[in-house]
């Protein structure tokens, strides 16, 4: 399972030996030396994890975890309202970064990018 937000750690690598014989030893290069068939806990990078089967036969392979490519950041433009009192307001929000879909939580329930009909603050 690849980051889901850039600059984390909650990426997880599983392998699954197919040759062998069990009961297998993992030993994952994470930092952490890891020693179940996942490692998790993971950041963007590559791994290296070295099985040894009950024979001692030893095995290894890799693999990349990936990250979104720029950290999440949102911008807004509020169109106000046209006098005092009204509630014509806008907000348009613009996301760039993370991964998509995004969910968007208004501080009155409100779950899309624009919201309209407003007057107050929103956040």
């Amino acid at each position: 399972t690849n980051v889901a937000c850039n600059g984390g750690a909650t990426g997880s690598l599983t392998v699954s030996p197919v040759n062998g014989t069990a009961p297998y030893t993992y030993l994952w290069d994470d930092g952490s030396a890891q020693t179940t068939a996942t490692a998790t806990g993971l950041s963007a990078g590559t791994y290296e994890v070295t099985v040894i089967d009950i024979n001692g036969c030893i095995a290894t392979a890799s693999a990349t975890i990936t990250q979104p490519t720029s950290v999440l950041s949102a911008s807004g433009v509020a169109t106000h309202v046209s006098c005092n009192g009204g509630s014509n307001g806008t907000v348009d929000l613009t996301v760039t970064g993370g991964t998509a879909p995004y969910t968007y939580a208004w501080s009155n329930t409100a779950t899309t990018e624009r919201y309209g009909r407003l007057n107050g603050w929103y956040l």
